[in-house]
């Protein structure tokens, strides 16, 4: 057996993380070995390359062989173990973090049968998954490495069981369409454009971002574009002009004009503070 911890980070800072990665494996099994039955507080995927065995989880018994994938969440009990005449082969990845538990459930939700998914090119990932488990000792190198096959697991896994939903992973699609927001604000972007990235109608997402955030798009993304301005008017000996042009204004005096209209006075009167 070979594995790696990724230790660089405590469990608990991994917890409360985004996605963490826990560790990576791969061995050749003795007939009948078996793990379990147990529970783990992190998420485990097993990538079968070879060999037969069994999966107890949720009530089910699986039988699995070769290109076969099995998930186990979680703190939920399982058990699992190599068959005595054609022993499996397999290798694993463990992770954790707060959006893991969403990811988790959005790839089981996708498969037919749940905690497996069959008939997976499952030789890919555990060429990734090798990569990670030989690495040796923790640094912020290998901390970083095993953050990149972690992802990269989890890409080909979106991609082989067909794509998660926003809303599966956690984030609705008025979540996605302020993430875009946010990172595109300084641009001259228009609102038609932000509509055919995520492929609809600009009314439409209009009125589901205002459902969710009480707020237009169009207003969201000129009060961002504001907000930045002030604090850098406040913070910075940057000319008005420059400050307009750096957060995608046509001019300075388009900027000036919205800058009075949100905030009841010129771009001018914000700079060393608050006007009187």
């Amino acid at each position: 057996m070979i594995e790696y911890y990724e230790t660089t980070y405590d469990l608990p800072v991994k917890h409360n993380s985004d996605m963490e990665p826990i560790l990576f494996g791969f061995e050749d099994c003795r007939p009948g070995h078996f793990y379990g039955p147990t529970l783990r507080p992190y998420h485990l995927f097993h990538f079968v390359t070879g060999g037969r065995g069994r999966l107890e989880i949720g009530g089910t018994c699986f039988a699995l062989g070769a290109g076969d994938i099995f998930m186990i969440p979680a703190d939920q009990v399982s058990y699992y173990e190599a068959s005595k005449s054609d022993p499996w082969s397999y290798s694993w990845m463990g992770m954790t973090g707060l959006r893991a538990h969403a990811v988790v459930e959005g790839l089981m939700n996708k498969t037919p049968e749940r905690y497996v998914l069959r008939h997976a090119d499952t030789e890919k990932y555990a060429e990734i998954i090798r990569a990670a488990a030989v690495l040796k000792g923790n640094s912020l190198q290998h901390y970083f490495r095993s953050q990149a096959c972690l992802m990269s697991v989890l890409s080909y896994l979106t991609e082989e069981i067909g794509g998660i939903a926003g809303t599966e992973l956690g984030t609705t699609l008025a979540g996605r369409i302020r993430s875009y927001l946010d990172a595109k604000y300084t641009e001259r972007l228009k609102l038609s454009d932000a509509a055919d990235y995520f492929h609809i109608h600009p009314n439409h997402m209009s009125r589901i971002f205002r459902e969710k955030y009480g707020i237009s798009p169009k207003h969201y993304l000129l009060e961002k574009k504001i907000e930045r301005a002030e604090r850098m008017l406040r913070e910075t000996d940057l000319p008005v002009a420059e400050i307009a042009q750096l957060l995608g204004f046509e001019d300075q005096h388009s900027f000036s004009r919205m800058f009075r209209k949100y905030r009841g006075f010129p771009p001018t009167a914000a700079r060393g503070g608050h006007p009187a």
